[in-house]
């Protein structure tokens, strides 16, 4: 568009970009300068901006939010609930650093609130999935899979498979309870899915969602990719998970994992 400038913005992966009303957000992920350090005021700094693309003018802005933004800048999990995006998890950025912590962006005041702190009774990963459902008139947050260090405490509906890299990759599952503010661990009925990482998961209903993909476990402790699909539903704190397609392709490579 002649005369008008162009908006430019760091180039990432390893990030969400949700969409709520008519506008798209963008924050965080892999990207040039982010700090390889816990915590910096150039990380905060870098951290506090989102980035935002209207469909209505097809042009790109940048705000300021206020409040403190989680430290699981890569790889974490998100979605959307009203005016409301929801971050869970993610890497830190250096080393063996994961969160679990769980924050909202609320995107009428571009303010964070931190909803769940970080929790050692639960596991710190990233790369995991995360939907918002709703059954018997309650709205949860549903976390699904996953990578990171090896948990305090594991429960025995889920697996917990050692990587070659030193990480764990798992296919645990987490309730939120938006109302009360609760972590719940349910119950699975049916097949439930491998442990599983970088995945896509998406809702199809108000109860009921598809994954399809992912990293998965070979025997010596390496990922590779799968094009596994499943579709589950929560009903009365259950995750009923029924597999739809089981076809992997190894094609003779393994796929490395470094974080």
């Amino acid at each position: 568009m002649s005369g008008q400038s162009i908006y430019k913005f760091k180039g990432r992966t390893e990030h969400s970009a949700p969409v709520i009303g008519g506008s798209l957000y963008l924050w965080a992920g892999n990207q040039p300068g982010l700090p390889g350090v816990h915590d910096s005021p150039q990380k905060r700094k870098l951290t506090s901006t989102v980035e935002t693309f209207s469909f209505s003018s097809a042009r790109w802005s940048s705000h300021l939010t206020r409040g403190t933004p989680p430290l699981g800048v890569v790889g974490y999990s998100c979605t959307t609930f009203h005016s409301n995006i929801y971050y869970y998890a993610g890497w830190c950025g250096h080393d063996h650093c994961y969160h679990n912590s769980l924050n909202v962006l609320n995107t009428l005041t571009m303010s964070w609130t931190q909803l769940h702190p970080n929790d050692e009774s639960m596991m710190k990963k990233g790369y995991g999935g995360m939907l918002s459902l709703e059954f018997e008139g309650t709205d949860y947050l549903f976390m699904v899979g996953g990578r990171g260090t090896a948990p305090a405490v594991k429960h025995r509906q889920f697996q917990y498979d050692q990587l070659k890299s030193g990480r764990v990759q798992t296919n645990e599952q987490l309730l939120y309870n938006l109302s009360n503010g609760q972590f719940t661990v349910p119950s699975v009925s049916g097949q439930c899915c491998p442990p599983t990482s970088s995945f896509t998961v998406n809702k199809i209903n108000q109860n009921k969602g598809i994954m399809l993909g992912g990293l998965v476990t070979d025997y010596d402790g390496f990922s590779f990719p799968t094009n596994n699909v499943y579709i589950f539903n929560v009903t009365h704190n259950t995750i009923v998970s029924y597999h739809v397609q089981y076809i992997f392709y190894n094609l003779g490579i393994s796929f490395i994992t470094k974080r």
